[in-house]
């Protein structure tokens, strides 16, 4: 039986490697889905200087239009962290037009981030005194990785380990201008443009599709209140909230936890409403459901 197209859309200094890692979210959604893992910008963008903005007005129209064409129909989506919140402002704009969307650990508010924030604004300081607009990302990985270990070493093992192998495997530079706009989130709080004076958030009452919004109970990028303020905002007849009990940002991109998500990936989009429920609360915490 053809499995049902599902297109991948990455976080903030990833690309479509991210959903490669062994015992990932890709390999564990390949079972229920056609997957097509996508990395932005393209290849024609690459020489651009790209933020979210530029994400979602240049890049995300072109591979919609291809992944249409390759699937022959329009595919669901899911994205991890700015993959989710670029979904969901894509779905809001009319940029996309996915039959469900499903997000996981993307924030559509902004609470006390720890640790990024300040390491983008020095970056951002380094590179208005020395006119290098490139962010070395992995290089700045592996400092968050010591800052890691040097404040929770127990309790933070384990993501650290994971985030070492996404440096070397799924890491990107990027321009400083997407340090820039997240500095603005972070700043005003807000799901915002890169001015600060539009939120997304305000145009999501226009998305009437599908969603299911997830989050990891210990997720300190993307905690249950700012995901809950997506899924509160959206005018879906159909919507969940879903809570991976023991989820952080880094590990519910592999492993248990990744299976989990495919799973409710698989309940939101292909079964119907009588089990979806059970298959729920069976594999995560079920925060909201609605209807």
């Amino acid at each position: 039986m053809k499995k049902p197209p599902l297109l991948l859309l990455h976080g903030i200094c990833n690309n479509a490697n991210l959903f490669a890692v062994p015992s990932g979210l890709g390999m564990h959604l390949s079972e229920y889905f056609t997957i097509y893992p996508v990395s932005y910008p393209i290849e024609a963008h690459r020489n651009h200087p790209w933020d979210f903005d530029f994400h979602l007005q240049h890049d995300l129209p072109v591979i919609w239009q291809q992944i249409c064409r390759e699937a022959g129909e329009k595919p669901c989506v899911l994205g991890y962290s700015m993959g989710g919140m670029l979904s969901m402002a894509a779905q809001a704009t009319g940029v996309i037009d996915a039959p469900a969307i499903i997000t996981a650990g993307s924030p559509f508010t902004f609470g006390m981030i720890p640790l990024y924030p300040p390491l983008m604004r020095t970056w951002v300081r380094i590179s208005a005194l020395t006119g290098y607009r490139t962010v070395p990302i992995r290089l700045l990985g592996r400092i968050i990785c010591a800052m890691m270990a040097a404040t929770a070493p127990g309790r933070a093992a384990v993501d650290i380990n994971l985030f070492r192998n996404l440096i070397k495997t799924a890491c990107v530079n990027v321009p400083v201008e997407t340090f820039l706009q997240a500095l603005t989130w972070a700043k005003t709080r807000k799901f915002s443009d890169r001015t600060g004076e539009n939120d997304y958030l305000q145009q999501f009452p226009a998305i009437t599709t599908p969603v299911c919004l997830i989050y990891g109970t210990n997720d300190r990028i993307a905690p249950a209140h700012t995901v809950e303020a997506g899924y509160k905002a959206v005018a879906s007849k159909n919507k969940a909230l879903i809570g991976i009990q023991g989820g952080t940002h880094m590990n519910m991109t592999v492993g248990d936890n990744a299976r989990k998500i495919a799973a409710i990936a698989n309940a939101w989009c292909n079964r119907d409403e009588d089990s979806l429920e059970a298959d729920l609360r069976q594999h995560a915490t079920l925060a909201c459901l609605q209807p």
